[in-house]
């Protein structure tokens, strides 16, 4: 599943989005040479990081952060319409819209690239539709290396179009698109790439166990199995102890009581 981080729930997430920003780093500065980007403690940020943006991970069974995509509500700024507005042509509708989201900052790493990683670019792509929706989004905006528009189109399972000519920027040649945000392109996506619906693992911060968001992803999928769960129960009690050896028993009692939540009340 598709971790989504907001800043609400961003305290389950300090590990995951430190590898990110990370990740962020590596691919655009080191990997395809991006000068004019900020770089501190490791990691890659930029003005739109901050309390409106929401990212989508995919977190692996070890913690590690395969692949990543920014989303933001356009009126709040966005690099299309602050940076690079002569991208959008002038016959297109204003980008400046509660409807209309921008994405940014998708990268894969490691084996969520080549053919290995499909599945995980793909979940994250449907993710983002998924988010949009939830929020009543009907258009997300973006912009990509003109030599990544055919994938887009052709392959990528969204329903892509360019929303603007192609112009020179100084890594290259940069392309804005528009992809639309409906039921149907959910469900076409969902078919096209062969993907199961509800792709998103919303976790509230407050009802969650302190444990790492993989193993309440884990815990989740027990959850829906239904099989075990008095010992995977034991195993979270276990687990809590060995993250907290220190912890009060009320403080323990709590975490498990979130943790039978999670697993259905066992």
């Amino acid at each position: 599943m598709i971790h989504v981080v907001t800043w609400a729930n961003r305290g389950l997430y300090a590990a995951a989005l430190r590898e990110m920003h990370r990740l962020r780093r590596v691919h655009f500065v080191e990997e395809r040479g991006w000068s004019a980007m900020t770089v501190r403690d490791g990691g890659e940020f930029d003005a739109y990081d901050d309390e409106k943006t929401v990212y989508l991970l995919a977190i692996e069974a070890d913690g590690s952060v395969s692949c990543s995509m920014r989303m933001r509500p356009a009126t709040t700024g966005s690099i299309l319409q602050d940076i690079f507005p002569h991208l959008i042509a002038d016959d297109e509708p204003s980008i400046a819209s509660d409807e209309v989201w921008e994405i940014s900052r998708y990268f894969a790493s490691g084996a969520a690239r080549g053919r290995g990683g499909f599945r995980r670019r793909a979940e994250i792509r449907l993710a983002s539709l998924e988010v949009a929706m939830a929020r009543g989004v009907k258009r997300l905006v973006g912009m990509i290396d003109i030599e990544m528009l055919p994938p887009m189109l052709n392959g990528s399972g969204w329903r892509v179009r360019p929303i603007g000519l192609p112009a020179p920027y100084d890594e290259g040649v940069a392309q804005a698109i528009g992809i639309e945000v409906s039921k149907a392109a959910v469900m076409e996506m969902e078919e096209s790439q062969g993907l199961e619906p509800a792709i998103c693992i919303n976790l509230d911060q407050d009802k969650m166990p302190p444990l790492p968001p993989q193993e309440i992803e884990a815990l989740q999928r027990t959850a829906a199995l239904g099989d075990n769960q008095h010992e995977v129960l034991l195993g979270v009690v276990k687990r809590l102890l060995e993250l907290q050896n220190d912890l009060p028993e009320s403080e323990l009692l709590d975490m498990v009581a979130k943790a039978q939540r999670i697993l259905g009340g066992v």
